[in-house]
C-alpha cells in the first residue's frame, strides 16, 4: 500500500518549511575541526518570550495548578524567572547585534541557559497539559493544549539552533517559529 500523495505533499512543504525557519534562525561555519555557531538574536528572543508568556499564562489555569501542585508551581515560578533573567542576560549580552556567535562565552551561558530553564518549563508544565489534562475536554483545556504544542515546537526550534547532530522536532511538520508565536499570544490574550 502506497502512501497518500496528498499527505507526502504536505510533509514535504512542512519539513521544507522548518528547514527554512532554521536556517534563518542559526548559521553554522567550519573550519577544520571548529564549528561556529551564529544565532539570530530577534529569534532567540522571540522564541524565549513566547514560551515565558505561555508558561505564565498556563501555570494560572486552575486545572493546570492543580495537577502540578503547590510544589511544583512554586518551581514553575522559579523557573519563569530564571528564563525571564537568561533573556536579559542573551539581550546583554548580544548588545544590539543582529546575530551573534554561540562559541562567545557570554553568549553561550546565557543561550545554554535559556535552553535548561525552557527544559525545565516542557518538564513541569507542558507535560501536565498534555498528560494529565487528557480526560479534560473545554474550550480552556483545548486552548491550552494548543498553546502547549506551540511552546513545544518553540523549544524544540530553540535546540535545534546548537545542535550539531540535526534538528530534534517531535513532530512530522509542526508549525513554523511565527505561527507558534502567534498561537501562543492568542492564548495569552484570551487566558492570561
Amino acid at each position: 500500500m502506497s502512501p497518500d500523495p496528498a499527505r507526502r505533499m504536505v510533509l514535504r512543504t512542512g519539513c521544507a518549511a522548518l528547514a527554512a525557519g532554521l536556517l534563518a534562525a542559526c548559521t553554522r561555519a567550519r573550519s577544520g575541526s571548529v564549528t561556529t555557531v551564529t544565532l539570530n538574536v530577534a529569534d532567540v528572543v522571540d522564541y524565549g518570550n513566547a514560551v515565558l508568556s505561555f508558561a505564565t499564562t498556563a501555570i494560572g489555569l486552575t486545572f493546570v495548578s492543580t495537577a502540578m501542585g503547590a510544589a511544583n508551581v512554586a518551581l514553575a515560578n522559579a523557573v519563569i524567572a530564571s528564563l525571564r533573567a537568561a533573556l536579559a542576560a542573551f539581550q546583554s549580552a548580544a548588545g544590539a547585534s543582529m546575530s551573534v556567535t554561540y562559541d562567545s562565552a557570554s553568549v553561550k551561558t546565557a543561550f545554554d541557559s535559556i535552553l535548561t530553564d525552557v527544559g525545565k518549563v516542557d518538564t513541569l508544565i507542558i507535560s501536565v497539559i498534555t498528560g494529565t489534562a487528557t480526560n479534560l475536554t473545554s474550550s480552556v483545556v483545548s486552548d491550552a493544549r494548543t498553546a502547549a504544542g506551540a511552546a513545544q515546537t518553540l523549544i524544540d526550534l530553540l535546540k535545534a539552533m546548537v545542535d550539531m547532530s540535526g534538528p530534534r522536532l517531535r513532530g512530522m511538520s509542526p508549525p513554523g517559529g511565527a505561527a507558534a508565536i502567534g498561537e501562543i499570544a492568542i492564548f495569552a490574550a484570551m487566558r492570561g
